[in-house]
């Protein structure tokens, strides 16, 4: 079972790997983004324009989640082949893709766990699955989950109240 909790030498779940990930700085950040979400090192092209992007102004959160969101992310973590072999534990596209290997109750429960860091609320999360089951694509589900601004509002935070947000919303959910 995946610890949840963001700090120390713990292991991380999805949007504590990119909160992570946000913490560098210009091609550093780039660089681990590509390797971490997509699996590969970033090409010239996507290097540029990411680092052209942040001395515009962009947000790093808004580059991670453009990038989870992108055609070649979905395509990699819809695909069930094993992982790289020497692939690092903080690799985001094998995370998801073990989510998207799952049955819609648990690929929607984990979707609430790793990436919006809580249990879920029950109309949602029912609303979610019987939408699955009525044919709606898992890149949809997932695309909703990672363009919301509860997950962009984990992403903005520093390292400490990223860490207080978690546990208030595990502390809050287990009472629940």
């Amino acid at each position: 079972m995946t610890n949840y909790c963001p700090i120390g030498g713990i292991v991380l779940n999805i949007a504590g790997k990119l909160h992570k990930i946000a913490q560098l700085e210009d091609e550093a950040f780039v660089t681990e983004a590509y390797r971490r979400i997509l699996d590969r090192e970033a090409d010239e092209e996507g290097m540029a324009h990411h680092l052209r992007q942040l001395r515009k102004g962009a947000s790093k959160h808004r580059i991670l989640i453009a990038l989870l969101q992108t055609d070649e992310a979905l395509g990699l973590f819809a695909q069930s082949a094993p992982p790289r072999q020497g692939t690092k534990n903080d690799n985001v596209c094998n995370a998801v893709r073990r989510i998207f290997a799952m049955k819609h109750e648990p690929f929607v429960h984990s979707l609430y766990r790793e990436v919006l860091c809580r249990e879920p609320d029950q109309p949602a999360y029912a609303g979610y699955v019987d939408s699955l089951n009525r044919g709606t694509p898992r890149s949809a589900v997932f695309k909703r989950f990672v363009s919301s601004n509860e997950f962009e509002s984990l992403l903005v935070l520093d390292k400490y109240p990223f860490a207080r947000r978690v546990l208030d919303q595990l502390i809050v959910s287990f009472y629940n």
